[in-house]
């Protein structure tokens, strides 16, 4: 049985974290592929969704101070009782540096580093010149990315290969059986909902601009609410108070399934972030048949199927309460968008599927090896 070793590269991974691609993807090695999978993180809050995850090892270690956290994954592979067939790695973090020339030098095993690359870090923080990083684009046997356009710059900048591992869902959370029926006059946001990155007021302006033309559709923001949030809502339901059936602040929705209930209702999932790599969220509606409207974030070229979304530049709310007005009027285009994510989703975005594009890559790393 091939083993598969992935450290976390920040301490400690966040509860809701055992449920995205960190977690995910070594998940999926060992259900899909039969690998002896252990997922290496410190513990700073209860793991409530490890039960969702049954049959992984979550090796937990004592926690310490994130200055200390490269010298101690050193040591842990150092006093690691197994042989590695894969080293899984998550995201371009200094910390890796010590631990993959530790594994370079002392294990035959292949490295996957899995990039979760946003166009910010790309630009101002990973730098090929600085040493640390030009190791690791050079050492790492696989670098993946969540987004074509990130891709194909990737590789240019760092002159190597960049495959191209979308986020997704496991085959579980994907209900061949869900049916459109079940779809309200729903518009969903899934996220922090704040007044920077992620740029909730100018969500609620758009929304604003076309609530009172349609005023059987309602607007839920699920997540972590900012305080600048909360006022402007509330100021709005001073002014407005019949939008407090309109437009609702829910909060964070910690059951998983609960949330699930909320993307099969809605029928157009909306994001406006100034700055998002890959956000799960994104597969998470796809899966469930959402017309996708987003701000030009950089996977946005791989965040719909053809005709089943639209984007608008960020900030730009003449340009996104057209293209939501325009979605709102036409039925026919959110029915069809119910087919055509889903049918996405489930032909680039499972899990499942990925590892064994992962595997076929590992088996050509292999190959190459055995002939060097």
């Amino acid at each position: 049985m091939a083993n598969l070793l992935a450290l976390c590269p920040y301490v400690a991974y966040r509860n809701e974290e055992l449920l995205k691609d960190c977690v995910l993807v070594p998940y999926a090695f060992m259900t899909e592929l039969g690998y002896d999978v252990t997922v290496m993180t410190a513990q700073k809050e209860e793991f409530t969704y490890l039960d969702q995850l049954p049959g992984l090892k979550l090796d937990i270690v004592p926690t310490c101070p994130l200055e200390q956290w490269a010298d101690y994954l050193v040591t842990y592979l150092k006093d690691y009782s197994k042989d590695i067939d894969v080293l899984f790695l998550f995201g371009m973090y200094g910390t890796y540096y010590p631990v993959v020339k530790y594994f370079k030098e002392h294990y035959r095993g292949k490295i996957i580093l899995k990039a979760d690359a946003n166009s910010q870090w790309v630009n101002d923080i990973i730098n090929p010149n600085l040493s640390i990083f030009d190791y690791l684009i050079k050492n790492c046997d696989i670098i993946s990315c969540e987004g074509s356009a990130l891709q194909n710059y990737l590789a240019k900048k760092w002159q190597r290969p960049i495959e191209l591992i979308r986020n997704g869902s496991l085959k579980r959370d994907f209900n061949l059986e869900l049916s459109p029926k079940i779809k309200d006059k729903v518009i969903i946001n899934v996220g922090s909902q704040e007044a920077g990155r992620k740029n909730t007021p100018l969500l609620i302006k758009a929304f604003m601009n076309v609530c009172f033309d349609f005023p059987e559709w309602k607007l839920e923001l699920i997540g972590p609410v900012d305080s600048t949030i909360t006022e402007l809502v509330a100021s709005i339901y001073k002014t407005y108070p019949a939008l407090r059936k309109q437009l609702l602040l829910l909060g964070p929705i910690k059951d998983k399934v609960q949330l699930e209930r909320h993307y099969q209702k809605a029928q157009i999932y909306l994001s406006t972030s100034l700055q998002e790599g890959s956000p799960n969220s994104i597969a998470e509606a796809l899966r469930n048949g959402c017309y996708v409207l987003t701000s030009k974030i950089d996977i946005w070229q791989d965040t719909f199927a053809p005709k089943a979304g639209a984007s608008f530049e960020h900030g730009n709310l003449a340009e996104l309460v057209s293209k939501l007005r325009y979605a709102l009027s036409q039925p026919q285009l959110l029915e069809d968008a119910f087919e055509l994510n889903r049918a996405y989703s489930l032909k680039e975005l499972i899990y499942e599927d990925e590892v064994r594009r992962y595997q076929l890559l590992l088996d050509y790393q292999n190959t190459s090896t055995r002939q060097d």
